[in-house]
């Protein structure tokens, strides 16, 4: 894991090594194990590393045999040693056992098809002096972070928005849109972000630059489809989410450094730890965050799992001196984000990284096994028929029956999905109160019609019930909430996180579990969500249920 910059002089006037050393050094709690930098004409590439894999070798930016290559990168593949052995087969030679070498040997081989062959979370930068070209991209799920900074002058990418602030004459325009995303949603999805210079590239997206900064296509190379497979029974479910599971977190073990869990005694991370406890002979080391308030604190849940599988476990109460951290806090952000759970997971990752350099997290399993409160009020609300708000209480209870008795005469029609149903159920400030918020001069801001996240929505409408808001998560939740917070706080302590559940051989098997073995109206009164998962864990992990819900 590691920090990862990049800037093109448009007009070859400045001095763009300085500039890259600065921007380099702004995010250097990314990569504090070392730093790179290569220079080619007016091209500069910065790099700051935390050693996981090949602590001697793999050191960035890195160039092939010919020097006609180079990629400086941030993350983790967890399947380079298989296409090592592909690429050694086509004749490719390895100086290092980094996985760094298998990513720009990839491209050199397959181009931008060797994106769909990456297992793992990734953001990279390749020049090709070939085509005089520079290549970016980033993982499916939007793991790792990668922005970019666009002036008549320079071209720039980072993995922080706060490196830019190191170009000379950086736009610093605030975008009111954003603004306004923002307040509606705690957070600023991709692509924008708070700068209109500044835009986040799209996860699952990959972007060609000419030698001069111009831009050649910014384009996605993967999406996720949800294809419920309706011929299978819950024990073969079952059975297959083990074997997924188990090899998930079998690749994300893998490492040249000593690693950990956070454990917060949910679902998520009670299955992650359960696995790792099985599969490794030595006690794992688990990390918790709490709070005096009992109501607001998981570790007695946290602490029945660790007893249970025995491990080296660290928690911490945590009293949040929120003003003292709060200017390194905006600093690495770069901008607005308001998820109150990013003060606890900025102490958890402290806590983890005075121990370990390294840890397995949870994150991911609430997105694709239908696991938010927000996705059971989705399917109480698309389960009430349209007549229901309609009648008057008496009538809606006596309706039911007649409906029984005489369908045709009584019949129900059934909700339509509506964007601005769901948006109640993840929305913070709504237009209303935005407006009332924002000046009159200023309204004209206000998103009362978002196009990028709506039409997330309506491109998941092409799946059913739950599957539509799902996808909606996956889109805009999960990459600019959930993975944005687990990044900053975990590179602002020099710590990498990796996340078992979100892994792409594990989600093109949870796409085709059908609706009803995640989420489903237990009685009259209560619906629950992550049935599949928490029926595996049960069954193979614990014989009494000890984790939180």
């Amino acid at each position: 894991m590691c920090g990862i910059v990049g800037v093109i002089s448009k007009k070859q006037t400045k001095s763009i090594d300085s500039i890259v050393s600065d921007m380099a050094n702004s995010i250097e709690s990314r990569g504090p194990n070392g730093e790179g930098f290569y220079i080619y004409d007016n091209i500069a590439f910065g790099h700051r590393r935390l050693s996981i894999i090949d602590l001697k070798g793999g050191k960035q930016p890195m160039s092939d045999d010919t020097n006609q290559y180079s990629v400086t990168y941030n993350g983790e593949l967890y399947n380079y040693k298989l296409l090592r052995i592909e690429l050694e087969k086509k004749g490719f030679n390895f100086r290092t056992d980094s996985d760094t070498e298998v990513i720009l040997n990839s491209y050199i081989c397959w181009g931008e098809g060797c994106l769909n062959r990456f297992r793992g979370m990734f953001a990279f930068a390749i020049l090709d002096k070939l085509k005089d070209t520079v290549f970016l991209a980033r993982d499916p799920f939007g793991i790792k972070p990668l922005c970019f900074y666009n002036d008549e002058s320079f071209f720039a990418f980072s993995s922080e928005i706060s490196a830019f602030k190191k170009i000379p004459g950086f736009d610093k325009t605030i975008s009111l849109q954003a603004l306004d995303m923002y307040l509606w949603l705690q957070y600023i999805p991709a692509p924008e972000s708070i700068f209109k210079s500044v835009k986040k590239l799209m996860p699952g997206h990959c972007m060609l630059l000419d030698k001069d900064g111009n831009t050649l296509y910014n384009k996605a190379y993967n999406n996720f489809s949800f294809k419920p497979d309706f011929k299978r029974k819950e024990s073969d479910w079952l059975e297959e989410l083990d074997h997924k599971l188990e090899k998930s977190v079998k690749l994300h073990l893998m490492s040249d450094v000593p690693y950990g869990a956070f454990l917060s005694g949910g679902i998520d991370s009670t299955a992650i730890v359960s696995i790792m406890a099985k599969e490794l002979k030595k006690p794992i080391k688990t990390f918790s965050i709490g709070f005096n308030e009992s109501s607001f604190s998981e570790l007695p849940y946290a602490r029945k799992v660790a007893e249970k599988w025995g491990t080296d476990h660290y928690e911490e109460i945590v009293e949040p001196e929120a003003l003292k951290i709060l200017p390194d806090l905006v600093r690495h952000y770069g901008e607005p984000f308001g998820d109150s759970s990013a003060l606890p997971t900025y102490y958890l990752s402290k806590l983890a990284a005075e121990h370990v350099p390294m840890v397995l997290s949870g994150d991911g399993g609430d997105e694709i096994f239908a696991g938010y409160g927000s996705h059971i009020n989705w399917m109480k609300e698309i389960s009430k028929p349209d007549w229901v708000e309609n009648l008057p209480s008496i009538r809606q209870k006596i309706y039911p029956i007649l409906n029984k008795l005489s369908p045709n005469k009584y019949p129900k029609t059934w909700k339509k999905p509506r964007f601005d149903v769901w948006i109640k159920y993840v929305e913070y400030l709504n237009t209303n109160w935005r407006t009332k918020l924002w000046k009159n001069e200023y309204k004209q801001f206000i998103q009362v019609k978002n196009t990028s996240v709506e039409n997330s929505f309506s491109e998941g409408l092409k799946f059913q019930g739950v599957n539509t808001v799902q996808y909606f998560d996956i889109q805009n939740y999960l990459p600019n909430d959930i993975l944005t917070k687990v990044d900053i706080a975990s590179m602002m302590h020099g710590l990498e996180v990796r996340t078992p559940l979100i892994d792409m051989e594990l989600w093109d098997f949870a796409l085709t579990i059908p609706e009803k073995f995640n989420i489903q109206k237990v009685n009259n009164n209560h619906w629950e969500g992550k049935l599949l998962l928490k029926k595996w864990l049960e069954i193979g992990h614990f014989n009494t249920i000890y984790y939180s819900s």
